[in-house]
């Protein structure tokens, strides 16, 4: 009941604010500049944001593939797409990496049973890499606005400082003396054996300690994946004649990345529309071109979502063959 009740509230929230977005502006005026739009640009940011979706696969496979967990990279893509929709269209709480986790799990090798720790692992490091990133990517963005426009210094401490605190964080993950700290304290976590589970989750994390190679891969596929996100909002804007400096999609798309996975809304729906229209009608940029525009990347972000719903449908037999077969 908690949950449904969680997930209702996500919807009412969604929809409220893009009833408050709909008050601020003329939409009829938004969806003319849409129906204008020039379908080069718009199909060069579909490209560009599948190129998105195929570097944020790769960064996965490196990191499964570090521990040994061996997947082909059309698989895992098919998986990934389903963790797409899952996180952008249902109403759930369970979230796409869950369902990455779930559809990654092998045997272990001595045990002889399946275990959910390894792709655990390595979907949080993914996920941590990411979010890394994503900071030191938003910092070198308003870094370069800062030097270049004097003034427009937003969010450049808070890009800096929230960059050094994960950066920080990963490290102290890998240090065996935090981990006799946690040991500590997971050995008095009784409730459900929870102790146990999270010390084994913690120690899979610490191993990817030994592969500094791929990390330092992941990182820098993690900034190529900020770079090609933020060019998909820039060529949806140019493809309605907005001019707006490509540096200022580089600075604000990570900080509307970070703030809407906050799950108050489905998929940062309503949230994300009015965080873009809030940040570049401060440019100068017209309320009804700036609503344009992110209707635009949404059409494309759904678009890629309905695939992975589309993809849910056929891979539960893939699921079952990998399971058969012993992977």
């Amino acid at each position: 009941m908690t949950k449904k009740l969680f997930n209702i509230a996500r919807i009412v929230i969604a929809l409220g604010l893009c009833y408050y977005l709909l008050q601020k502006i003329d939409i009829r005026a938004s969806f003319a500049k849409i129906k204008d739009v020039n379908l080069a640009f718009f199909g060069l940011g579909i490209v560009l944001f599948l190129i998105f979706l195929l570097i944020c696969n790769l960064r996965w496979k490196i990191l499964l593939d570090a521990r040994g967990m061996q997947f082909s990279f059309g698989y895992l893509l098919k998986v990934y797409f389903v963790s797409w929709f899952f996180n952008n269209i249902l109403p759930t709480t369970v979230g796409g990496d869950v369902l990455r986790v779930a559809y990654t799990v092998k045997k272990d090798d001595v045990t002889g049973q399946r275990s959910t720790t390894p792709p655990l692992a390595a979907t949080f490091v993914d996920r941590f890499i990411g979010f890394i990133g994503l900071f030191f990517f938003a910092s070198l963005a308003s870094l370069f606005l800062f030097l270049t426009k004097p003034g427009k210094n937003q969010f450049l401490l808070f890009n800096i400082i929230g960059f050094i605190i994960l950066l920080i964080i990963l490290l102290a993950l890998f240090s065996d003396k935090v981990h006799l700290i946690f040991s500590w304290i997971f050995a008095r976590i009784k409730f459900f054996n929870l102790g146990p589970r999270f010390e084994r989750a913690y120690a899979q994390v610490k191993e990817y300690r030994k592969v500094k190679l791929q990390l330092l891969y992941c990182f820098l596929l993690s900034f190529i994946v900020q770079v090609t996100l933020a060019l998909v909002w820039f060529t949806c804007a140019v493809g309605i004649k907005v001019t707006t400096s490509v540096s200022y999609y580089f600075l604000y798309i990570p900080v509307i990345g970070v703030l809407t996975m906050i799950p108050i809304t489905i998929g940062g729906l309503g949230l994300r529309e009015n965080l873009f229209v809030s940040f570049f009608t401060a440019l100068g940029v017209e309320p009804d071109k700036a609503v344009a525009i992110s209707i635009l990347y949404l059409i494309v972000n759904l678009i890629f979502a309905l695939l992975g719903g589309v993809a849910f449908l056929f891979i539960k037999r893939e699921i079952q063959a990998q399971k058969a077969g012993g992977k």
